[in-house]
């Protein structure tokens, strides 16, 4: 066999080298091909659609000059866009909702048939009336299609059936319709139908409009009463924004109310677990210092835009109340004179400006020197600017804390604190087991008795500061007495009566109390101004305890309270939960407008005279006999003070009376006189 030679060998080599690059050369075009067509744009085909080239209101008849055609990618559009080829199909249609600009128009915002009447923009089970204002004393011609307007009357005291003043002008103003939607305005209507021709020769250019007609969306009822309004007096439209749902309480003000002083409105607001202002109530919309709206009151509680509790609504406070300058709380120093030196932003202490001057160790702020700065204060409100806002003039104190923790405990005959119930066993102070808790009852490792099973609130050095026991209350109120052993006894130790079916009778058989659970201090009085709360893990309120039961703002059992356990309606342990009593605090019932009626111990609510209302069941109030008082109510956490009527009572005709003197003067008989109560 001969062999190869090495020249052979050279050459097949070269060529296996030379294949080998080819193929190599081959495969990685053949990747690059790939790459570059799985990273290739993909071809987008674009139409060409109609888009609004400015905002359009709705009911609104679409002209060319209104809109443009845009080329947009076809898998971006909705299915019912319109092509720009259709536009003559769509031209001179109205608008049965707003467009905005430079969105594509769909066919199902516009009327499916060209209107030819104007009639076919009204909804269905509503009217359009047609009324004229003043167009000086409203909006002088800013009003559009879609814009949303209060009417207002001004008429004659006698009129409306008011007694003419004979010390003051005849005028009477009151709100005639809130809240009306505007169908077309001006000097013509959607259509572009002229709807007015005054002459003013007066003017520079001899045609002026001194009138403006609207034509305003209504329901029968309310046709009727813009009819008599208009016959009898002058409207008055006023602009409000298409999403303020608030009220205006007007009622009637006549020219003897000029002569009060203004009536102070108040402000409603949402604030945060920590008392930081989250924003004010206006109408049903939660509305934050730029105006924006950041929640909703619903069904009495203030819920975010995605339907979670906000916080706690505070209503009534002063225009110039302090919190409502509040932008923050923030932690700060204050160097010996009490002035602020600076806030403190993760551990470290910043100036005005930003610069660094220290730190925070152990609590204490010390300088890049390791010289004190001053004391660090916690919470303290500050305003936009970073200002401190001196908060002790605010209707809405820093809430209370709360005053210790409930816990159940084993008393000895002294009263002293001996064990802590922890599930089904009884600990010491040092958490060491020394007994079992079984039947209500805690029994030491022997099975002997321990002491009595109390639930008993306890301050920071766990000592009792209040025990839980059983008042009872009369028609108006009034503590009359405790239960012991199912009796009722006075502070001097008489048996006034014995406790049946959650009341107590005497020995006549007369109900004189209502039986309700309440915290008493060491003297066996009911602590004062407090309320028992549950609160989360975070420490917001779940709702305030019954008897057995967790009751919410709106007076629905949420969940239960028995033997030291908190759970929900499902029997489970609602984590990290726990019962405090709050201080300082009455639970303050107000009706839907926000008005207190009164306030509310155990499940009774007492009017602002003390005396019983009823009950409060899922936001109603029932009296004895099942008759609903209230509806929409809610029970919020107040200072006892706000359960004060309300003494900004608007000025209004009501304070008129009407007065007969009788006898004669030089103009004959004197006639009635109509006087304003003081």
């Amino acid at each position: 066999m001969s062999s190869v030679s090495g020249r052979k060998l050279l050459i097949i080599a070269i060529v296996c080298g030379v294949l080998a690059a080819l193929l190599g050369w081959a495969y990685l075009k053949a990747k690059e091909s790939q790459y570059k067509a799985a990273y290739r744009p993909v071809n987008q085909v674009k139409v060409s659609v109609v888009v609004p080239n400015t905002d359009i209101g709705k009911s609104q008849t679409l002209k060319r000059e209104q809109v443009a055609a845009l080329d947009v990618p076809s898998e971006y559009l909705p299915s019912n866009a319109v092509m720009a080829e259709d536009w003559a199909r769509l031209e001179g249609r109205m608008t049965i909702m707003a467009l905005q600009k430079g969105r594509p128009i769909t066919w199902d915002a516009i009327e499916q048939d060209g209107v030819s009447r104007f009639s076919e923009n009204v909804e269905l089970g509503k009217r359009v009336k047609t009324v004229k204002v003043s167009k000086i004393n409203s909006f002088d011609g800013m009003l559009r299609p879609g814009d949303r307007i209060d009417l207002l009357g001004s008429f004659s005291a006698g009129d409306v059936g008011l007694q003419q003043q004979p010390n003051y002008a005849d005028d009477v103003v009151m709100t005639v319709l809130e809240d009306i939607a505007v169908l077309a305005a001006g000097r013509e209507d959607a259509n572009g139908h002229k709807y007015e021709n005054y002459y003013d020769r007066t003017t520079p250019d001899g045609f002026n409009m001194n009138f403006s007609t609207l034509s305003l969306m209504l329901t029968p009822a309310q046709v009727a009463r813009v009819e008599l309004a208009e016959k009898s007096g002058e409207l008055v439209a006023v602009l409000r924004h298409p999403k303020d749902t608030s009220s205006a309480s007007l009622g009637q003000t006549t020219v003897s109310s000029l002569l009060d002083p203004p009536p102070v409105e108040t402000v409603d607001v949402v604030l945060a677990a920590d008392g930081t202002l989250l924003g004010r109530i206006v109408g049903d919309n939660i509305v934050d210092a730029n105006g924006r709206i950041i929640g909703k009151i619903v069904d009495g509680q203030a819920v975010d835009l995605d339907g979670k509790v906000m916080g706690r609504i505070v209503r009534g406070l002063s225009p110039d109340d302090p919190i409502l300058r509040m932008h923050e709380k923030a932690t700060v120093v204050r160097d010996a004179q009490g002035n602020v030196i600076g806030r403190v932003v993760d551990g470290k202490v910043v100036d005005a400006n930003g610069n660094a001057i220290g730190t925070v160790v152990d609590g204490k702020a010390v300088g890049l020197d390791g010289a004190s700065l001053g004391r660090v204060e916690k919470d303290v409100a500050l305003d936009a600017d970073g200002r401190v806002i001196d908060m002790r003039s605010s209707q809405v104190q820093t809430q209370a804390p709360s005053q210790g923790s409930e816990r159940q405990v084993v008393l000895d005959a002294n009263g002293k604190v001996i064990g802590y119930r922890v599930g089904d066993e009884i600990h010491d102070a040092n958490g060491k087991v020394i007994g079992y808790y079984r039947d209500g009852k805690a029994y030491d490792l022997d099975g002997k008795l321990l002491g009595e099973v109390s639930t008993a609130l306890l301050d920071a050095n766990n000592n009792v500061i209040g025990t839980l026991g059983e008042v009872a209350r009369d028609a108006d109120g009034n503590v009359i007495g405790t239960i012991k052993d199912g009796k009722l006894v006075d502070s001097t130790g008489k048996v006034l009566g014995t406790v049946k079916d959650g009341q107590v009778v005497d020995s006549t058989g007369k109900v004189i109390g209502k039986v309700e659970q309440a915290m008493l201090d060491k003297d066996g009085k009911v602590i004062a101004d407090a309320a028992r709360v549950v609160r989360d893990a975070d420490g917001k309120v779940i709702g305030s305890v019954v008897g057995d039961d967790i009751i919410d703002a709106q007076g629905r059992k949420v969940g239960t309270v028995k033997d030291g356990q908190i759970r929900d309606l499902s029997g489970q342990g609602i984590e990290g939960a726990n019962v405090s009593l709050q201080q300082d605090v009455a639970q303050v019932v107000r009706d839907a407008n926000g008005n207190i009626i009164g306030t509310r111990r155990g499940n009774t609510v007492y009017g602002t005279d003390g005396k019983v209302l009823g009950t409060l069941v899922d936001g109603k109030i029932v009296d004895a006999n099942g008759n609903v008082l209230y509806r929409g109510v809610t029970v919020g956490l107040e200072p006892p003070q706000a359960n004060a009527p309300n003494k900004n009572k608007r000025s209004d005709a009501s304070r008129m009376i009407q007065f007969i003197p009788g006898g004669t003067g030089k103009d004959g008989v004197i006639p009635i006189q109509t006087l304003r109560l003081e």
